[in-house]
């Protein structure tokens, strides 16, 4: 039936999917097992059929589409190759099967958002019918209290823990069952189809500037609200650890998150298959690296640094024997053991972080920080007098916003009065002398200025640094950042321009360097631990930003008071080029425009130094005549020893010892807008970076292409672009208008119409005829100039039909 079905279907096996006929025009794609991917189906396919000419004549039935396999988050997308020798698809063929791709997503995306919206109605309907009230084998064996969770009316013991979004709305729930099935209890998420991600079980109430917790699973999380009073996030799963963290930063703002990992300490080595310690990188049984990582510190890891948080994990006091001891409700139960070890880890972790708490529950919100001013103590309830103290009206033309100079942030009004006794109302506020007398302050008065020399901020919402920097070591950092600059040929320059680039700013507070830096490469290099170590030092004032964060329309949390961004992948191939123009504007724009979620959108002076990281070899594009980014490519990493020792500085004061390296960096000379050393790097991403026309003429005019060099038809020009952009895999070409425009544009080059003969006999009359003609230097180069003693008429002629034949000759297709 179809004309290519035996060659995807061999296209679909090659990747390792397991399958033996394919399913075309499925309603959503098809998911099938993958060869060593274990008892998940983590393979997927999905194919459309579409009506092509064949290369004896009449059409036949091809199948299109694509297929991959789900690794993490990665979909892994391929796209069938249509292996055809039938004539070349016209545009229309193109167009109709991008549409059709593009209607297959639209359609997969609206069928999940409704599947998304069935099982959370589901979800939420279970859990009303679940009780309050029960007992359950799961928590007596955990020996935690239910908190919260919800019981089987039937009694059997199973009990629903739900996953949910700030707001408290359910989208599934883990259904945790009693003893059954050989006397094992079983876990289960309900129902198919539900949406975990970013969501999940609230123990306590987190708080603005509180600390939160987030961990693994609910007993852990018991656990640990039980030990310390700190409420607790349950993520479920170690890949929902960052989401969870992400989602609680934005809801909560200025939370402290702490991540409690699970330590899987064990893995199967991917060689012999048998579990061995991942502490060292060979396996113990066959001497082979085993090839893993232990995924919930390495899961953890990334969450606190996602939120400028921090982590920690259980330390035993005593041999686990090799057992599946891993969480802090393993710890509770761990000999020598208990509650009060759960309770003196987390708060050594907390200490290690800075950050203060208070026992019984006590979030830190209310205790003195580090920085500048400090930090009053919380209130639950103030007099109408220390209110107006606290508060300053805001002049937006709305009334609804009041500074807070106890955070240093706008406020909703609502904030204000929810402080006020039960017996007062606004118009007490309204009544008071000093609120009356003192008068109020426009929006635009209240500013990020950390230089204090803004004169048109009068309200600072500036609170100083919040890390002290300290004598010591940080070699190893300094060694790495190096060696990740060494691949360059000016290596050593380049190293000494990023060091005062970083430096600058802290020595500076405010300063905006009209330059960012993009670090690309293998993975596991050590670039993301030398520029997160960078975040660190500014604490709250930098954020890690993700594709997500960028495309949200509310960008408060990354944009309002932020001095330092790590935009680690933020853009890959199909979607750099729509936000081009915006990350080239957060790079040398004067201003920002914050737009928080129920609050008037207002701009705030752009103070944001940028840091791109990725592993992509075309991270972002580059245009040819940039000034603003310094680009290194970075060599393989290298031995497992240097970035043990790596981790083990930053985690023993290597952070603050940096701080303090960079604060005294000699910048004798240095300024914002210093350029960056211009690197190899660099060349071939704007090389890369270049449209596909601009490539070919590059191409062409430099002779490696079976063209001759001069003057030619312009519609001679766009069939060999054309065929060109088949040879290089270009996907889509350029239109020709678009194509002559772009030539047009080109310094010294031209497109217009000239008077030629009909053949190279000269005869007749010459007829008009629309020429592309290159610069006269490429002309000369390629000695295609005309001659002395031939008409422009004749020349023209000449070129005209030898690049024609050029044409006729077989093309790189």
């Amino acid at each position: 039936m179809w004309e290519n079905h035996d060659d995807v279907l061999a296209q679909v096996q090659s990747l390792g999917l397991r399958v033996d006929s394919l399913q075309v025009n499925s309603a959503k794609p098809v998911r099938c097992y993958v060869e060593g991917g274990g008892r998940e189906k983590r393979g997927w396919y999905w194919l459309t059929d579409f009506r092509l000419p064949r290369q004896a004549g009449g059409e036949g039935l091809y199948i299109v589409g694509s297929f991959g396999y789900w690794q993490g988050n990665d979909h892994n997308k391929y796209k069938v190759k249509l292996n055809r020798k039938g004539p070349a698809l016209t545009d229309a063929d193109k167009k109709a099967i991008a549409e059709r791709h593009r209607e297959n997503a639209r359609r997969a995306k609206a069928e999940r958002e409704a599947e998304i919206k069935r099982a959370a109605r589901r979800a939420a309907n279970a859990w009303r019918h679940y009780t309050p009230e029960g007992t359950s084998d799961y928590l007596e064996r955990k020996r935690v209290g239910a908190h919260g969770v919800r019981f089987a009316p039937n009694g059997s013991g199973t009990i629903a823990i739900p996953a949910m979004d700030a707001p408290g709305r359910v989208f599934c729930l883990q259904v945790i069952r009693g003893k059954n099935r050989g006397g094992k209890l079983e876990k289960q998420y309900w129902p198919k189809g539900a949406e975990i991600a970013g969501k999940w079980f609230q123990i306590g109430s987190p708080t603005a500037g509180g600390i939160c917790l987030v961990v693994e699973g609910f007993a852990t999380g018991a656990t640990l609200h039980e030990a310390t009073g700190l409420p607790v996030a349950v993520a479920f799963a170690a890949n929902n650890l960052q989401p969870v963290a992400v989602e609680l930063r934005r809801a909560y703002r200025g939370a402290r998150i702490l991540v409690c990992a699970d330590d899987d300490y064990i893995q199967k080595c991917r060689a012999c298959k048998q579990p061995t310690l991942v502490d060292s990188t060979v396996c113990e049984h066959c001497d082979e690296p085993h090839g893993q990582v232990n995924p919930g510190i390495t899961a953890a890891r990334a969450a606190a640094v996602a939120v400028s948080g921090a982590w920690v994990a259980p330390t035993f006091p005593g041999d686990r024997e090799r057992k599946k001891l891993t969480d802090f409700n393993d710890l509770y139960h761990f000999p020598d053991g208990g509650l009060a070890s759960v309770r003196v880890q987390v708060e050594e972790a907390i200490q290690r972080a800075g950050w203060q708490s208070v026992a019984g529950g006590a979030t830190g919100a209310g205790n003195p920080q580090r920085g500048a001013g400090g930090r009053r103590a919380a209130q639950s309830v103030m007099s109408v007098d220390d209110a107006v103290e606290r508060f300053l009206p805001l002049d937006d033309g709305t009334g609804k916003f009041v500074f807070d100079t106890w955070t240093r942030k706008i406020a909703h009004k609502d904030q204000m009065l929810a402080l006020l006794p039960a017996d007062s109302k606004l118009a007490d506020v309204k009544r008071h002398p000093t609120w009356i007398h003192r008068g109020a302050y426009y929006l635009d008065e209240v500013g990020f200025d950390p230089s204090g020399k803004d004169a048109a901020v009068r309200l600072n919402t500036w609170k100083g640094w919040a890390m002290e920097p300290k004598q010591g070591n940080c070699e190893t950092i300094l060694a790495m950042l190096e060696y990740l600059c060494s691949a360059e040929e000016n290596s050593q320059e380049v190293y000494d321009w990023l060091i005062c680039w970083m430096a600058y700013p802290l020595q500076n507070p405010g300063a905006k360097m009209s330059s960012a830096v993009i670090m690309h490469g293998p993975q596991g290099t050590g670039k993301s631990a030398v520029f997160q170590a960078l975040a660190q030092i500014y604490g709250d004032y930098s954020t890690v930003l993700n594709q997500r964060g960028l495309e949200d329309k509310f960008n408060q949390d990354w944009v309002e008071s932020k001095l330092f961004l790590l935009a680690e992948e933020v853009v890959t191939r199909q979607e750099m080029w729509h936000i081009k123009n915006e990350l080239k504007e957060l790079v040398t724009g004067d201003w920002v425009r914050v737009r928080p979620m129920h609050m008037t959108a207002y701009r705030q002076r752009n103070q944001i130094n940028i840091a791109y990281l990725s592993n992509e070899g075309q991270p972002l594009p580059i245009e040819n005549d940039d000034r603003r980014h310094l680009v290194v490519w970075t060599p393989p990493q290298l031995k497992e020893e240097w970035y043990d020792e790596l981790w083990l500085e930053i985690e023993n004061g290597g952070v603050p010892a940096l701080y303090n390296y960079l604060l005294n960096v000699n910048l004798e000379g240095w300024h914002p807008k210093k350029r960056p050393p211009m690197t190899q790097s660099k060349r071939d991403l704007i090389q890369l970076s270049k449209p596909s026309e601009d490539r070919f003429l590059d191409e062409w005019t430099a002779g490696e292409l079976d063209h001759p060099i001069g003057p030619c038809g312009s519609k001679h020009l766009y069939t060999a672009y054309q065929r060109w952009c088949r040879a290089n895999g270009v996907r889509f070409p350029r239109e020709s208008n678009q194509f002559l425009g772009r030539l047009k544009k080109l310094n010294g080059w031209s497109s217009a119409p000239k008077y030629i003969y009909e053949d190279l006999h000269y005869a007749g009359s010459p007829r008009k005829q629309r020429m592309v003609i290159p610069p006269p230097e490429v002309l000369e180069k390629a000695r295609k100039a005309k001659p002395a003693d031939e008409t422009l008429q004749v020349w023209l002629t000449d070129c005209f039909f030898a690049f024609q034949r050029s044409l006729e000759e077989p093309g790189p297709d």
